[in-house]
Formats: structure tokens, C-alpha cells, sequence
């Protein structure tokens, strides 16, 4: 219980924090651009062998990585399933995506190493945008396999992992507020039994002694394993 309500009081803040100021400008939303859409270009014959070395390598080097990160899961999932070890399945999951995302953030920098719009183009649609949906993906399902554990800690991480990828990702604002939602009815049902003689061990209601004022604030500071996404 004290982990269910330590998980959903911290997706009822952050949740609280999505939404509270829209207008605002945030760091990892990209701003809009003007003018008509722009055909990609051909990386492979309009870049110099420098060029296609410098900004495209990288990338692909990444995308190498995460598919490399996969390849104990490959085998772990080869085993029987009473004899899988979750740790090494979560583990080489979260590698896999952090490359990928990796591998789309280094395709949006290497856009500003070329001039033309058409190349740009290119390195959005082939490259980062696709890799950024991969890891999101991987994200989401180590999310709800997190949610439906009953690890409610870990599964705010990774959907507040994804909303810092993709602020205006629907599932994972889904699954917030509904965490939220949760958190909200346990504590009425927490006040009705009460109000009935239900009894006040403190172990049953730990949102009545633990202090919950930071959460949601940047998880800095005494949420140390939070961070299992590698947020």
C-alpha cells in the first residue's frame, strides 16, 4: 500500500504540473515551424563520405547499440519462463531504449550540421523520429508491465521518462491521471473505513505521516531508485 500511494501521489503531482500551464514554454517541446513541408533528401548521395561519417555514423552507431543490448534478452527469453530473470529483461529493455532515443537525439543534432532543408528532412523522418518512437515504445511496455506488477513507483518513472520525450503522449498522461484517480479514492475509502471504526494503524494510511510535498518537482533528493528508466 505505502508504495501504491507513494507512486500514485507522485503522478498526481507531476500530473498536476503537465497540465497546469500550457502556454508555458517547454524544454523538451520543439517549437513549431513555419512554410510547407520539405521533401527528404538522399543522405547517402548528397552528403560527403566526411559528412555521411560525421552526421550519420553516430546515429547508426546507436541504433547498432540498442539492437546489441537486445541480444541477452534474445536469450533470456530462450529459457524456460519459470527460470527467466526479470532484472536482465528489464535491464537490456531500458539500454535498448535509452539508444534509441540516443540515436534520435543525435539525428536532430546532426540536422543542424547540414544546410539544406532537404537533408533535414532526411534525418527527421529517417532517423529521428523513428528511433525516438522506438524507445517510447519500449518505455510504455516496461510502464505497464511495471503498473500491473503492482510496482506503482516504477511505473511513474517511466511514463514521466516518456512525457520528457513527448510531452503530449496520450498514454502516458492516461496512465498518470488514472494513478492519480486511484490515489484520490484511497484515500476516500481510507476516510469511510475510518469513519466506520476501521481502526488507525499508521502502517494502513502511510499518506497520513509521509511527507509527499516535493514529489513531483524534478524527483531530485531521496527518490533513488525513481530513476530506473534512467531518468
Amino acid at each position: 500500500m505505502k508504495r501504491f500511494m507513494l507512486g500514485a501521489c507522485t503522478a498526481a503531482f507531476f500530473l498536476g504540473a503537465v497540465t497546469a500551464c500550457p502556454g508555458q514554454d517547454i524544454p523538451w517541446k520543439p517549437k513549431a515551424t513555419s512554410g510547407e513541408s520539405v521533401t527528404p533528401g538522399n543522405l547517402k548521395q548528397e552528403l560527403s563520405p566526411w559528412q555521411y561519417a560525421r552526421v550519420v555514423k553516430p546515429i547508426e552507431s546507436r541504433i547498432a547499440m540498442a539492437k546489441k543490448a537486445m541480444e541477452p534478452y534474445e536469450k533470456e527469453m530462450a529459457r524456460p519462463e519459470e527460470k527467466r530473470r526479470q532484472h536482465i529483461l528489464i535491464k537490456c529493455k531500458e539500454r535498448a531504449a535509452s539508444y534509441y532515443l540516443a540515436a534520435s537525439r543525435a539525428a536532430q543534432g546532426g540536422a543542424h550540421l547540414v544546410k539544406k532543408e532537404s537533408l533535414k528532412a532526411a534525418l527527421k523522418e529517417q532517423y529521428e523520429e523513428p528511433n525516438k518512437q522506438k524507445a517510447i515504445d519500449i518505455y510504455l511496455g516496461l510502464a505497464l508491465d511495471a503498473h500491473t506488477g503492482g510496482d506503482l513507483k516504477g511505473a511513474v518513472a517511466y511514463y514521466v521518462k516518456i512525457l520528457s520525450i513527448d510531452r503530449e503522449n496520450t498514454e502516458a498522461k492516461s496512465a498518470l491521471a488514472k494513478l492519480a484517480d486511484q490515489y484520490q479514492q484511497a484515500i476516500k475509502d481510507s476516510k469511510r473505513a475510518g469513519s466506520k471504526g476501521g481502526g488507525s494503524d499508521d502502517n494502513d494510511k502511510p499518506w497520513d505521516t509521509e511527507d509527499y510535498s516535493g514529489a513531483g518537482r524534478g524527483y531530485s533528493g531521496g527518490w533513488g531508485d525513481i530513476g530506473r528508466s534512467g531518468w
